[in-house]
């Protein structure tokens, strides 16, 4: 019985090979990979986006502008809205975070079991963007959807993209330990 397991293993293994070495499949992430491309050749990328966080209990609306710096894998965002706490800039590197504001304080929490903070979405998009594991990449009516995997074991986040025809983003979900955390309405892309 164990001979029979370790030569089906071995099929599905040369199986898995072969399929890695198919040109179509190398064809089917080349529009991921040319947005990554185009990515890493700019300064920064900045967009809008209309956020979404997911506490299980409760949701939490904002819409942020934010900056993206592929080069330190930094990144950058100022809080549009709700007005009640506009104005709310903060930094994030990956590593550490510096927020910044007069006489707000702003308290969401942190997500996928404290390891995530709504005001990472800048980072965590263009880390997954310019950085991880392009999973899979499906075409739509529209343009493609990209599955990207960061991180590793307890650390391990999904970043679903959507990009236009044009391979611009325009809308992205982040999901942790398969539930979905963060979801971004994106808009007034642009790199430089």
């Amino acid at each position: 019985m164990a001979r029979k397991l370790s030569l089906a293993a071995a099929a599905a293994a040369l199986a898995l090979l072969l399929t890695a070495c198919d040109p179509t499949q190398e064809a089917a992430v080349q529009e991921a990979l040319t947005f990554r491309t185009d990515l890493l050749a700019s300064e920064a990328c900045t967009y809008t986006a209309e956020v979404t966080a997911d506490f299980g209990e409760r949701l939490y609306a904002f819409t942020l502008d934010c900056t993206y710096h592929p080069a330190d894998n930094g990144a950058e965002l100022t809080v549009r809205a709700p007005e009640a706490i506009a104005g709310i800039a903060a930094s994030v590197d990956g590593e550490t975070a510096t927020v910044r504001f007069e006489n707000v304080a702003l308290e969401l929490g942190g997500l996928a079991g404290g390891r995530v903070a709504p005001l990472q979405l800048p980072q965590l998009l263009g880390d997954a963007w310019a950085y991880g594991y392009v999973e899979s990449q499906a075409a739509e009516d529209d343009g493609w959807l990209v599955t990207y995997r960061t991180g590793y074991e307890q650390e391990e986040l999904l970043v679903f993209t959507r990009l236009d025809a044009g391979l611009t983003p325009v809308q992205a979900e982040i999901y942790a330990d398969g539930v979905c955390i963060l979801t971004a309405e994106l808009s007034d892309f642009g790199a430089a």
